[in-house]
């Protein structure tokens, strides 16, 4: 992970005006095309015109000046820039005494212009025409009717502040001497012009906090440069490969900022700062309108507004006109929202703390005297200005997060946390509260805090608390299972009883717990519920139908684990008590590994849908994991890659590493396919870290086939038959090893004929086929037996035989380079062609390992087929690819380093090449790291 503190970026300036006028101008399409089609009008009508652009300060305006000059020059204008300060302020003639008329000011500005018109047109600008003094604009009018009929434009610019002073007068007049347009007051900044202005700055694209802050900037290039040198200079933001985030970490939203102490405390100061003085700058009854209106909530309706400052409603129209305006609010249908949620959070934090606690306490009366209440947004009051002990107050904010947690887990833990507050220690409401807080913690990923929440409020030896505290034990339990705590199973002792009437019955618990680590104990278990299925939830029944399913594939019984997976799938109810265990998880891994791909994508994407609707965070990683195994499966190995790093980060970030092995063995092999042996080696050894030794672990065969892979590359076959032997050897773990991908069995028994393990490839294939014999339905088993026994036969024909049939692409360039092999002995021409064409599908998919062996081959034979982009040496057979550098980033990377360094934006790059947004994110970060370089600005300057 790149990581830079952007106070040691050189982009550090005193001033956004000291911004250079290098980067880009943004959101200021429009009026550009106009001064660029006025000015080159200017040139083709011989005559001269004049241009004034008027608009308020802080929107542009100098920069639009400086933007038209540069547009000039390039159209064949030279260009005069006359400035206030170069004249005499007006009263100032003593200091000046050569200037002594209007003459003698105009004689100083037309040998200017004269001297440029010979070299063609002149573009002259005069900035901030408000500040200049009306003797020298009427100089300036001078020289504009003495040279009419030649070829000047004029371009003048006054801030929509000064609109009645005397300079905008007598600019009035000066309009009447030329023809004249004027472009009007220039709009706010679209929110993908400011945040490519922050982008620039930052060099670095924001993350969804820093473009928040962006958002509230009040849309004018000063605001948005005001902001982002003030995070800059307080060190408020660092770049993580290559995304700008806050130092501090992420912000609050909704209610976790609502029923915050201090809803105001972790935005940076310099944001804080700038939203004082915008704030300062409204009339003080917008500013106790704004005040009421946000201790309401981020949006508000204006009858409740009206209601709580105790006027009738049209009194309200001026201030929020004025606030609309001033860009803090914004019209949402029947309600006002405040214009981005820091925007709410700055003002909510000005109002001082016992008018806070009051105001929140008059609006929970004004909600309570409806007829319809809104539970949660009483409850969000309440933990604000209610009595401690008050138990009916926190009975409204136990059922308010109720309401929340299958909705929004963050919320309802924020919720449920801060309603600690004004709960009694030891007394039952607490514990209560404690459980949908435990339960909302656990599902968003914050696992450690939920298990330390639980084991602040539990008080085992109090009875009063027998039933909650049970209930709360059982997150406690959840929470340290999900984070890979294998003395969890030791802790638990659950009985099979009858349905439980809270979210997850302790049999369910127990059968999850038991997948993980002792799938044995887990088949008996399940094999109880099975048998007694009136006893029992759905919920339940779907859990031991899943561990049946995983029980019946590992026996080699296929179709029964599939009719048992889609059993789990038809049965759990609504995800309402499965969701640590989605069957579909189940189904999607079954159907991956008998390559029904596509039926397996599908499976994914409804897993994703459901585990978003039902708001369980903690397991992004899952559906992650399983989309990266497709993808590699797919041969997609650039979106498998980006898959598999996004759900590690997501584990992280969950504390949820159950399912790290799967995704670090994804990246393993995604990594020998590029042919990096070292990060292969690296992945690997990270992945031997994370599965304890032994047979037990879910991950264990895919750890030996993995290691045997990449021992395979690096030492050869004779090595990669020491990591696999005691698999292969094993009755029970061949047949899991013949199953964890279609491709595995032709390649044990091609690995192990290598190593000259003649009798163990005889083993293995006749293994296959007994598994294709009891699995005949499924085309893949058949297909991967066939595969073996034809490498086994030596058998030419029924390998073309599998290629014709084949669909996939690295399967298909496999068999022609087995069909090379083969014909070595006999048809060296005919071994070549097949090695070349080989050769030519690996290429194809950049599986750069597979392809430097074939090349091994046929440079034995005489035949060399070199890439030019590869550097290697021909004195060995292969040499991985360089670690850092321009050499080290694939294809792929090459690729979208040069779109990028093009100037395209992700979602363009990533339409250019038919992969997606965060593939191509990913891909940059990998260049970033592999490059040294923190920017797009630093990839333009550098790319080839």
């Amino acid at each position: 992970m790149l990581c830079t503190p952007l106070a040691e970026n050189p982009v550090a300036w005193n001033r956004p005006s000291d911004l250079p006028v290098s980067l880009p101008l943004r959101g200021r399409e429009e009026e550009i095309w106009r001064i660029e089609q006025y000015i080159l009008a200017t040139a083709e009508t011989r005559q001269a015109s004049m241009l004034v652009v008027a608009s308020a300060e802080g929107t542009g305006i100098s920069r639009l000046v400086a933007e038209s000059a540069s547009l000039a020059v390039r159209g064949g204008f030279s260009v005069v820039g006359l400035s206030p300060d170069a004249f005499p302020a007006e009263g100032s003639r003593s200091d000046h005494p050569h200037v002594v008329s209007l003459g003698s000011l105009a004689a100083q500005i037309e040998p200017q212009v004269i001297g440029q018109l010979r070299h063609g047109p002149v573009l002259v600008t005069l900035d901030d025409a408000h500040r200049t003094s009306p003797p020298v604009l009427g100089a300036v009018s001078t020289v504009m009717a003495k040279l009419k009929h030649l070829p000047v434009c004029w371009l003048l610019t006054l801030h929509d502040e000064h609109s009645a002073s005397v300079a905008s007068a007598v600019l009035q007049d000066m309009a009447r001497t030329l023809p004249c347009d004027w472009i009007g007051s220039l709009a706010p900044l679209p929110d993908d012009a400011a945040l490519g202005m922050a982008a620039d700055l930052l060099r670095a694209e924001p993350d969804e906090d820093v473009a928040a802050l962006v958002g509230s900037a009040g849309g004018t290039p000063r605001g948005v440069g005001n902001l982002v040198v003030g995070l800059l200079r307080e060190n408020h933001v660092q770049v993580v490969d290559g995304v700008a985030r806050l130092t501090a970490g992420p912000l609050e939203c909704g209610v976790a900022c609502a029923v915050s102490v201090e809803p105001a405390e972790r935005l940076p100061r310099s944001f804080r700062r700038m939203m004082g003085e915008r704030f300062l700058g409204l009339s003080p009854l917008v500013q106790d309108v704004l005040q009421v209106a946000a201790v309401l909530g981020n949006r508000f309706a204006p009858e409740d507004l009206a209601e709580m400052l105790g006027e009738p409603v049209a009194v309200l129209l001026r201030p929020l006109r004025e606030a609309l305006a001033a860009g803090f609010l914004r019209g949402d249908g029947a309600e006002f929202v405040f214009h981005r949620e820091p925007v709410w959070r700055a003002v909510l934090g000005s109002v001082p703390k016992p008018m806070r606690s009051a105001l929140h306490r008059q609006a929970v009366t004004m909600l309570l005297a409806r007829e319809r209440q809104d539970v949660v947004s009483v409850a969000v009051h309440l933990v604000h200005c209610a009595q401690t002990g008050d138990a009916r107050a926190v009975g409204t904010v136990e059922e308010a997060a109720q309401i929340l947690l299958p909705i929004s887990p963050e919320a309802a833990a924020a919720l449920a946390t801060s309603g600690l507050r004004i709960t009694e220690p030891g007394t039952a409401n607490r514990i209560a509260l404690g459980v949908t807080a435990a339960a909302a913690l656990v599902r968003m990923g914050r696992l450690s805090q939920a298990v330390e929440l639980a084991g602040a409020l539990l008080h085992p030896d109090d009875p009063v608390h027998v039933q909650p505290a049970s209930v709360l034990r059982t997150w406690q339990t959840i929470a340290q299972m999900l984070r890979g705590d294998a003395t969890t199973v030791c802790a638990v002792d659950f009985e099979v009883t009858g349905p439980a009437d809270h979210e997850l019955s302790p049999e369910l618990l127990l059968l999850n717990i038991l997948s993980l680590h002792n799938l044995g104990a887990a088949v008996g278990m399940a094999d109880q519920v099975l048998a007694l299925p009136a006893n029992h939830t759905a919920d339940v029944l779907a859990a031991a139908l899943t561990v049946r399913a995983m029980a019946n594939w590992r026996e080699g019984r296929l179709g029964s684990a599939i009719e048992a997976a889609e059993a789990a799938v038809a049965t759990r109810d609504q995800l309402t008590r499965t969701w640590q265990s989605d069957p579909l998880w189940t189904k999607a891994w079954l159907l991956t590994r008998l390559g029904e791909l596509d039926e397996a994508l599908d499976a994914v994407h409804e897993a994703c849908r459901t585990a978003q609707a039902h708001g369980t965070g903690v397991m992004t990683s899952v559906p992650l994991t399983l989309r990266a195994a497709v993808l590699l499966a797919k041969g997609d190995v650039a979106a498998a890659e980006a898959a598999a790093t996004i759900g590690l980060a997501a584990s992280e970030q969950a504390e949820m590493p159950l399912f790290q092995p799967q995704l670090g063995a994804v990246l393993v092999q995604c990594a020998l396919r590029r042919g990096d042996l070292v990060a292969a080696s690296d992945g690997l050894r990270r992945l031997e870290e994370s599965v304890p030794a032994g047979h037990t672990h879910p991950c264990a065969v895919t750890l030996r086939l993995t290691a045997g892979q990449v021992a395979s590359a690096a030492d050869g076959p004779a090595a990669a038959i020491d990591e696999i032997r005691p698999l292969a050897e094993d009755p029970a773990l061949r047949t899991q090893l013949l199953l964890e991908a279609p491709t595995a069995t032709a390649w044990c028994v091609r690995t192990a004929l290598a190593a000259g393990e003649n009798a163990l490839a005889e083993l293995l294939a006749n293994a296959a086929e007994a598994l294709a014999s009891a699995n005949p339905r499924h085309d893949s088993v058949v297909a991967a037996a066939g595969h073996g026994r034809a490498l086994v036969a030596r058998d030419i024909a029924a390998l073309r035989q599998l290629q014709a049939s084949c669909a996939d692409r690295w399967t298909n360039a496999s068999l022609a380079e087995d069909i090379g092999s083969v014909l070595l002995d006999t048809d060296r021409d005919q071994a070549v062609v097949e090695l070349n064409r080989a050769l030519s599908g690996y290429d194809e998919i950049e599986a750069e390992l597979d392809s430097a062996r074939v090349r091994r081959t046929l440079r034995r034979l005489g035949v060399r087929r070199r890439r030019s982009t590869a550097k290697r040496h021909e004195e060995h057979d292969y040499e991985p690819r360089p670690r850092t550098g321009w050499d080290s980033l694939t294809g792929t990377e090459r690729k979208v380093a040069r779109l990028v360094a093009n100037g395209l934006t992700n979602r363009q790059v990533a339409k250019e090449l038919f992969i997606s947004p965060h593939t191509v994110g990913f891909h940059l970060r990998q260049i970033y790291r592999k490059l040294t370089i923190q920017s797009r600005v630093d990839l333009a300057r550098i790319a080839p």
